[in-house]
Parts: structure tokens; C-alpha cells; sequence
């Protein structure tokens, strides 16, 4: 599954530590505010998906010059989401960072406004706040080519495309200020303008190439209050060279796992949409589109000691690498606690980058 879809309904687990407005997460009317009965439990604020986004969550900041659509919704008791049906008006609480542009059914559109923070206030007929959140404008800094097909790929690396069908998608980036200072971060423009010979827009940040043809095509990118931008898309029909992602693993547990990603490239570029086949002691698995991190391979083995050989290939080129068996584990000394580490899934990064002046 490439990406995952809000339904018009969901279970509410999990819900409002993501999106949930003030009163939503912490079960309190804020302070100062005067609360509707109507939404006892609060509102969602849920805003615009990301073409790599697996998971949803709170809207992220709007570009100044942007919009963005924000989609309410509540839970009537049964633990269930769904899109507030109940009258409501929309406050901006004065419009620093983001003002309210238009309200259609539950969903409110906002307008980047300053590179600041405000509250999207929710009210009733009668002027009692359903919930807030706090949303954010942020100037657009940068805008790059990024992976709609989730692959993992190393941070900072240029792209290019396999030839066929491709999905390509589009990332704005912004200073977006914190209490600690500014992060640059992904913003949203629903507004952005998207011009690819021979590519369909298919979402706010998405383009579909039907056919895409060996050579370089210029991808003309508007958004915010910037002046339009020039990206090249480019696509190539083989690799130059196949080789391991780093930091790649070098042992593999006796009778265990281990992933190990690889990366095809051409001219320094990371190649999206490639069908990948890996051998693994003599076993071949192909993985191709509909692929979840599809450059990437899980190695399981019951070998106890040697070592588990490992051939990859993509693009017309392949790499050889072997894992050595490792030691087996052991439990830590009784009354002792081996500290846990978690390890952050890889995801896609940046393509092709326009620096906004």
C-alpha cells in the first residue's frame, strides 16, 4: 500500500495525541475559554496528507502566500471520528501565522500569513469555544523532488527516475519557528502550481508521469509568495552502480535477522522505481512496485556460525556483501537493565532542490 487514506470514519485510539485540539488532549477547557457541551471531548484538527507520509498528523505549518485545508472532526461518545456535522464559525485569534480564508462543511481553509504562531479557534452558535489548536505560517525556503513510493533513501541525495510510470512528488520547506528557535521542517501549499510535460496532478504535491522517457525535463514548481521555480526531472533507464546504503550491517544474529538497503545510481543520483532482486544463500526475491522500501531486503537465517551471502540487483548493475554469523546474545546479570534503543524507520528524502530567494 503506497500510502495510507483518512476515512470518512475511524477509531479514535491514538487519535488525539496526533491531531486532537487543546481540549481534545488534555480533556480540559483551555484557560480563558468558555466551553461548548456540544464537543465535550474536543475536536481533531487533521491537515493536509504529504505524498510520503505514512501516518497522518497535526496540520503542519502553511507556506506564507498558501493555503492549506484543515478537516475537523469529533467523537459523539462511541469512540469513533467522524467529520463535524454541527454549526460552527472559525476564528483566526488575530492571524499572525496563519488567518481563516474559507469554511466549506467541516473543513476550514487557512492562509499562510506570517512566519508566527496563532490559534484556530472553533466555536459554536453561541460563541463557546468547541476546541483550538495552534497552527503555524512559515516562508518557504526550498522546494525538492521527493519519492511517493517509499523507498528508503539516503538524506541529501539528488534523484532520478526509472523509465514507465512514476509517481513524483513535490516537498516545500520552511524555518518553521519553535519555542527552541526555527527547524527547518515540511510546510504545506495546497495553492502550489505544477507544470511536468506529459504528468497529471493527482494531489496538491503529486504528479503522475504516465510514460516517463529517458532524458531531463524541466518541472516548473509555484508556491507561496515566491516567484515560480525550475527543477529538473530526470530519468534514466540504468544504474552506473549498485552498492549497500550506509551505515550497512556487517554481522546478523546467530539463527536471526537483519535488513540491508542498497541504492542504484546515476551521476550521484539515487534512481526511484527500479525493480529490485536480491539473492540471499541461493534464495532469489524480486521486489518491485507495490513494494514497501523496496531497496531494502530482510535477511532471516538458522545459521549459528560463517556467514549469510547476500547478491543485489538493480539497473543492471549488482553488488555482492556477506553478514557475518555473530555471537549470540546474552542476558544482562540479574538486577541489571540493558538500556533499549529505537531505531527510526528509513523514509524518503530529498530529490532535486530550488533554493526561494
Amino acid at each position: 500500500m503506497k500510502r495510507l487514506l483518512f476515512l470518512a470514519s475511524v477509531p479514535l485510539l491514538g487519535a488525539a495525541g496526533c491531531y486532537g485540539g487543546e481540549r481534545a488532549s488534555t480533556g480540559q477547557c483551555p484557560a480563558g475559554e468558555t466551553c461548548s457541551d456540544l464537543t465535550p471531548r474536543g475536536l481533531s484538527f487533521v491537515g493536509n496528507h504529504l505524498v510520503d507520509d505514512v501516518l497522518l498528523s497535526g496540520p503542519r505549518a502553511t507556506a506564507i502566500g498558501g493555503t492549506q485545508q484543515v478537516a475537523l472532526q469529533y467523537d459523539r461518545g462511541d469512540g469513533v471520528l467522524i467529520a463535524l456535522d454541527l454549526p460552527y464559525t472559525a476564528d483566526d485569534d488575530g492571524g499572525a501565522g496563519v488567518k481563516v480564508s474559507a469554511t466549506s462543511g467541516s473543513q476550514v481553509t487557512v492562509l499562510g500569513a506570517g512566519s508566527r504562531s496563532n490559534y484556530l479557534r472553533i466555536l459554536d452558535v453561541d460563541g463557546l469555544l468547541m476546541d483550538r489548536k495552534e497552527l503555524t505560517g512559515a516562508a518557504l525556503d526550498t522546494i525538492e523532488l521527493v519519492s511517493g513510493d517509499f523507498e528508503s533513501i539516503p538524506a541529501g541525495m539528488q534523484l532520478a527516475f526509472n523509465t514507465g510510470k512514476r509517481t513524483v512528488g513535490v516537498a516545500l520547506r520552511g524555518q518553521v519557528q519553535h519555542s527552541s528557535g526555527p527547524v527547518s521542517e515540511r510546510i504545506v501549499d495546497t495553492s502550489m502550481s505544477l507544470d511536468l510535460a506529459g504528468a497529471t496532478k493527482t494531489a496538491w504535491d503529486t504528479l503522475e508521469v504516465a510514460s516517463a522517457t529517458v532524458g531531463t525535463t524541466p518541472l516548473s514548481v509555484t508556491a507561496g509568495d515566491k516567484p515560480a521555480a525550475t527543477i529538473d526531472f530526470v530519468v534514466v533507464d540504468h544504474a552506473d552502480a549498485v552498492t549497500p546504503t550506509q551505515p550497512a550491517p556487517s554481522t546478523i544474529p546467530p539463527s536471526g535477522s537483519a535488513s540491508v538497503c542498497f541504492q542504484a545510481t546515476t551521476s550521484g543520483r539515487y534512481i526511484v522505481g527500479l525493480t529490485w532482486t536480491f539473492t540471499v544463500d541461493g534464495v532469489v526475491k524480486t521486489q518491485g512496485d507495490g513494494t514497501l522500501t523496496r531497496n531494502c531486503v530482510s535477511v532471516t537465517t538458522t545459521k549459528t556460525t560463517g556467514t549469510v551471502n547476500i547478491q543485489a540487483s538493480a539497473g543492471g548493475q549488482s553488488t555482492a556483501m556477506a553478514l557475518t554469523v555473530g555471537t549470540a546474545r546474552t542476558m544482562p546479570p540479574e538486577g541489571t537493565y540493558a538500556p533499549l534503543r529505537t531505531v527510526a524507520p528509513a523514509v524518503p528524502t530529498a530529490g532535486d532542490r530550488a533554493a526561494m530567494e
